[in-house]
């Protein structure tokens, strides 16, 4: 394996390559699945290693207090939304779901897990320091979000592969679209949810705002309520946030709990 995250990166338009050679975006995500290898394994395998297939499984966020407003995490084989604004802590809710499943936390093996990135936002050094293995994170540069979806519903077709996070937070807002330019269908939304379904999954989307509709099991809204700075300079080093469970569907929605969670390394910025 390399020692960074695997990438799948398509070639600039303006210098195509020759039509006989060129990798199609499922090629190339084909292509780094099977480098992966013998690392993933079928959905029977996982639901025969000794795990009840019909008790609730959870993907644990990473933060206590987060996994107790949901019930102990994000659920697998479900489609779950955490929105919020710029400087709400998406970032570093992120990094904390990705050291968790990579690392395992200290209380089980890590996992492999993917981010669909069509924002080219994911930033490697930052999610080192931040205790991510790269080593199992299948990092995914891709286009326009219908060149995203895809790629997360091919990604949600491989068995085996638990977590994938589908990063659409840098990107253009909804309400800052440009005229003409499509919203994503709720039909996609719905190919989704029922692949992350049927190879039990934990899809969790990043995003400014809902997007999902009713194919979201769970909504976490992200409300920043102020920065904490440190140091000399001073610098921002914590953000405080309050998350909302918007929507848990089967479950109590409505709660809230106040969490701190660290800047993301790298991404620090001076007071004033």
């Amino acid at each position: 394996m390399p020692a960074g995250p695997l990438t799948a990166r398509h070639r600039s338009a303006q210098t195509p390559a020759p039509e006989s050679t060129a990798p199609t975006p499922r090629n190339r995500i084909e292509a780094l699945l099977g480098d992966l290898g013998a690392q993933l394994q079928s959905g029977v395998a996982l639901r025969d290693s000794g795990e009840n297939p019909d008790a609730p499984q959870r993907h644990p966020s990473g933060l206590d207090v987060i996994d107790e407003l949901l019930g102990g995490g994000f659920p697998r084989g479900d489609l779950s939304e955490i929105t919020g604004p710029a400087s709400s802590g998406r970032t570093s809710l992120l990094f904390a779901l990705l050291a968790q499943t990579t690392t395992g936390g200290g209380h089980h093996p890590g996992e492999l897990a993917a981010v669909v990135d069509p924002s080219d936002a994911f930033d490697p050094p930052s999610a080192q320091a931040a205790g991510i293995d790269l080593r199992r994170v299948l990092w995914a540069r891709v286009g326009a979000w219908r060149e995203a979806m895809r790629c997360t519903e091919r990604l949600l077709e491989t068995e085996g592969l638990p977590f994938v996070i589908l990063d659409l937070a840098p990107s253009t807002p909804t309400s800052a679209r440009p005229p003409g330019e499509p919203e994503i269908p709720a039909s996609a939304w719905t190919r989704l949810a029922r692949r992350a379904a049927t190879t039990r999954t934990a899809l969790v989307v990043l995003s400014h705002q809902r997007q999902a509709g009713s194919e979201a099991r769970i909504v976490l809204e992200l409300q920043p309520t102020r920065p904490l700075f440190g140091g000399v300079p001073r610098l921002l080093e914590e953000i405080e946030t309050r998350a909302v469970l918007v929507r848990h569907r089967g479950g109590a929605s409505g709660g809230s709990t106040l969490v701190r969670m660290g800047s993301p390394p790298g991404k620090r910025a001076a007071n004033g």
